[in-house]
């Protein structure tokens, strides 16, 4: 899903919430947030502003704000060439899991608003492991659950992190940046394409 516009949103309202006369824009969100550990978002943004509530607080309200966008399905943009892809990999037999950087009840929340939480053999979230991307954790957790090695599997990612964390656990990875993701160095990728409409894994 495309999801890094409500993310985007979801720290503008966080601001205007704390009286914080600043919008993040598009190329400051893409270079600073996206592949980033929620943790130092919040370092970043406390580095800049001043909160009247800790860290920890702060994440947590910007996740009730996140998921509350995520909640109406109205908001939710699935990527071109995604559900056709799932499909024609589960018509395959082929073992789907979603290892995403995001909180489990966030994951939980955009997965219902598509319906397509029961195409996903395994579910690995940011809340499972101890260490988000680009640490190898989510992925080797992944694996775990599939009972598969790295080198069975390919990763599809949209950011430098996420393929670094890919890698780093034995996979091989197919980078499809978005557009926050463009800038970044994806080129340690084994291959990168412009949509999920280009993947043709399970044809």
């Amino acid at each position: 899903m495309d999801t890094e516009p409500l993310h985007q949103e979801s720290f503008n309202v966080l601001l205007a919430r704390y009286g914080i006369d600043y919008v993040i824009a598009e190329e400051e969100y893409g270079r600073e947030f996206v592949g980033v550990p929620v943790q130092e978002n919040f370092d970043y943004l406390v580095a800049r502003f001043k909160f009247p509530i800790s860290i920890p607080k702060l994440i947590e309200e910007r996740e009730r704000i996140f998921i509350s966008l995520v909640s109406d399905p109205r908001n939710l943009s699935v990527l071109p060439g995604a559900r056709e892809l799932i499909d024609r990999l589960n018509a395959r037999g082929i073992p789907l899991a979603l290892a995403t950087g995001s909180a489990r009840d966030e994951a939980s929340a955009m997965l219902r608003g598509i319906g397509i939480t029961n195409h996903f053999r395994a579910i690995v979230t940011a809340s499972d492991v101890k260490r988000g991307k680009p640490a190898p954790d989510i992925y080797l957790r992944a694996l775990e659950k599939l009972k598969l090695r790295g080198d069975e599997c390919i990763a599809l990612e949209d950011s430098a992190s996420g393929v670094a964390a890919a890698q780093s656990a034995g996979l091989r990875v197919i980078a499809v940046p978005n557009r926050f993701t463009r800038h970044q160095d994806l080129s340690r990728a084994n291959a990168c394409v412009e949509s999920l409409a280009e993947v043709n894994i399970g044809n």
